[in-house]
């Protein structure tokens, strides 16, 4: 499956690389259709760094070592609004309006990069089986905790899939229609869990999904006078 998943970006990346090298040995090249070509290969890097990333951390999660690197006065709603900007394009290409709310801030001792890409799998997660409808992210705080919602109004799922999607390789459909490795949802899952918080999940068949994570705004060990160690 993970051999599978990392040879499907190749044949477009290999087909833009052709095409590029077919407009650089014309007289006149054609600049702005290069440029799309380029774009469209950095996004199939992307998609393969992505990949490869995502397996490193279902290798470190199975050996215990999932690294985090913790900061304190952490902006998770700078992190959420950074993240969506990042897949404006993608919003567009699946036809989706992402609305976001959140207060003016929600600092905590956080790891930023885990956080984002915390984020990024629920966005992308939303807009893949969301398609055609709108996205709502809401962040809010209270009583010490943030608690991120992320809602589709897509595909859905039963109860049975519901109960097995944060588990390792786990899809809620078949990869021939959406692909991917099934690894988003679990790493989300370990790495809240790693932060002292948690994940679920309300969802019905053809009634959209909405994935709940609840994170403490202080270290768990520094909240009952322990010492921190970053790990």
């Amino acid at each position: 499956m993970a051999s599978h998943e990392l040879k499907t970006p190749l044949t477009p990346l290999s087909l833009r690389l052709q095409l590029m090298q077919q407009g650089l040995e014309k007289e006149a090249p054609d600049v702005e259709r290069l440029r799309g070509h380029v774009e469209v290969a950095r996004g199939q890097v992307r998609r393969m760094t992505s990949l490869v990333d995502s397996l490193l951390d279902a290798t470190r999660i199975t050996r215990g070592r999932l690294p985090l690197r913790r900061e304190r006065d952490v902006d998770l709603v700078a992190i959420v609004r950074d993240v969506a900007a990042g897949f404006e394009t993608q919003a567009v290409r699946a036809d989706c309006a992402v609305e976001i709310e959140t207060p003016a801030r929600v600092l905590g001792e956080w790891d930023v990069l885990r956080l984002e890409q915390v984020v990024a799998n629920l966005l992308s997660n939303a807009l893949k089986f969301g398609a055609g409808g709108p996205v709502r992210v809401r962040l809010e705080e209270h009583a010490g905790w943030a608690r991120l919602t992320v809602r589709d109004e897509g595909i859905g799922m039963n109860e049975e899939v519901r109960a097995r999607i944060f588990g390792r390789f786990e899809r809620g459909v078949s990869e021939r229609h959406y692909g991917g490795l099934g690894l988003g949802l679990f790493i989300t899952h370990e790495v809240l869990e790693a932060l002292g918080g948690r994940i679920h999940v309300e969802s019905a068949p053809g009634r959209g999904s909405t994935f709940t994570v609840e994170l403490p705004c202080s270290c768990p060990e520094e909240a009952g006078g322990g010492t921190r160690h970053d790990a």
